[in-house]
């Protein structure tokens, strides 16, 4: 007997022109204007038990705080539990900066915005709730190829943010059709691709969803009456190829929206009878050292005289007059200083943790299930969480319910590079231990595990 019930619904996220973007810390000036709209679209499924909802958004990341803003203000306005709220941004880096993530919370506009996306998300899944129908779900893949393995390996053995076409890649979509009982048609699609949503570079002040967003007005123009949901597979070590113009953003968006059609059409005998189940599994990645008092101060020092010494370049390049601090440092050098600051002042206030908290989430439909993992995960951490699920079908996303930093695959990290080296997980501008993949892969498949023991 059919027991699915599902709805969709869709709202205009795209913020005020003025807003600091996110994602390149080559920007210091606001966004000028719109290349096209951000969205934010949120799928509410239950058995007529279990109630679950699935958050997407054209926004670079959130952070664990946020995850919990958003949450509760889906549980407030749709009664969908908490804990059965995933939230699954796209990572586009032609967003603003929210202090769902980063940024300065005295900034007045960033706040109003934070109060209104996390208001626009809750009304959605209210909205997606109200207009929910029988249906039947079904899944199918397609190969896809947007991206390319970025981690590019120079002849002197330096590792640099390039292109390796030998690298690991991920050229699937998976898509999941949810179509109305009443006639048989789609009424939402929801689908993955594995790339960073950074076709357009640090030099682009304009808002864009990027690929993903232009992959979704593709599908929804094509097929009518669907509302599609990009969820951002792992991608920490892959680019969309080629990339740094719009002509890519268009390009790999109709791409990848062919791809979804043509798995829509491949999919047969979808099923309105199925088991919904959500389960969140809670874990710490451990930090690689723990420093002594000692060990911090000399660490800050030396951090503070680099800081110094790029305030007082800028100066002589200013001609002696006063600069933005802010500004002018380098972004690394900025985020180990004020690391290096906060854990002089825990440790010498007893505070100290040296573990990062985080979560994954499973959300099961029968014997498909999503799993989400925090922050930028390399994309065979998400193959191998796969391929050893205990479900028939199990889509890997990153980007969901937190933003810890990047997550790589052991064996990349003796390589180094930038997202070894600068934008690794960590903690007081501490790193986390190299066999975190490992951790996060265990804490992936028991959320998994749960779910499909339906506990």
């Amino acid at each position: 007997m059919a027991n699915l019930k599902s709805g969709i619904a869709k709202a205009n996220i795209t913020p005020p022109v003025g807003m600091m973007m996110s994602g390149y810390a080559s920007r210091k000036t606001p966004a000028v204007g719109i290349l096209d709209e951000l969205n934010t679209v949120v799928l509410y499924i239950t058995d007529g038990e279990t109630e679950a909802a699935l958050v997407t958004a054209d926004i670079i990341g959130i952070s664990g705080e946020g995850t919990a803003r958003v949450r509760e203000a889906c549980n407030a306005v749709s009664g969908v539990p908490p804990e059965n709220v995933m939230v699954a941004f796209s990572h586009t880096h032609g967003g603003p900066q929210t202090n769902l993530r980063r940024g300065d919370p005295s900034d007045d506009l960033m706040n109003a915005y934070a109060r209104v996306l996390v208001n626009k998300i809750a009304g959605a899944l209210s909205e997606a709730k109200l207009n929910s129908v029988p249906v039947s779900i079904g899944y199918a893949k397609q190969d896809c190829s947007v991206g390319m393995n970025r981690r590019e390996k120079r002849q002197d053995g330096v590792v640099i943010l390039g292109e390796n076409p030998h690298g690991p890649v991920d050229s699937v979509t998976n898509v999941i059709c949810i179509n109305s009982l009443d006639n048989g048609n789609p009424i939402s699609i929801i689908f993955s691709c594995a790339a960073h949503g950074t076709t357009m570079t640090g030099d682009n002040y304009k808002y864009t969803a990027d690929y993903p967003g232009r992959a979704k007005q593709f599908v929804d123009g094509n097929i009518p009456g669907v509302t599609s949901g990009f969820i951002a597979g792992c991608s920490g070590d892959i680019n969309p190829y080629p990339r740094s113009d719009y002509k890519y953003v268009e390009q790999h968006g109709k791409s990848l929206g062919c791809a979804v059609i043509q798995a829509a059409i491949n999919i047969e005998n979808p099923v309105d009878e199925a088991k919904i189940a959500v389960a969140i599994d809670n874990f710490e990645f451990n930090l690689a050292e723990k420093p002594t008092l000692e060990e911090a101060k000399a660490k800050l020092a030396s951090i503070q005289k680099k800081a110094n010494e790029e305030i007082e370049k800028a100066k002589q390049a200013n001609e002696g007059k006063p600069v933005d601090e802010k500004k002018v440092l380098n972004w690394f050098t900025a985020r180990s200083l004020n690391g290096a600051k906060a854990l002089v002042e825990d440790l010498e206030n007893g505070r100290e943790r040296f573990t990062i908290p985080a979560e994954t989430q499973s959300l099961a439909i029968g014997d498909l299930a999503i799993v989400g993992m925090p922050g930028e995960i390399f994309v065979n951490i998400g193959k191998q969480v796969a391929e050893k699920s205990p479900f028939k079908t199990t889509i890997s996303i990153s980007h969901t319910n937190g933003a810890v930093g990047y997550v790589p695959t052991e064996e990349q990290i003796p390589l180094g590079g930038y997202e070894i080296q600068h934008a690794r997980a960590s903690l007081y501008g501490i790193f986390i231990e190299p066999q975190s993949d490992q951790v996060l892969i265990d804490s992936a498949l028991r959320a998994l595990q749960k779910c499909y023991n339906n506990e």
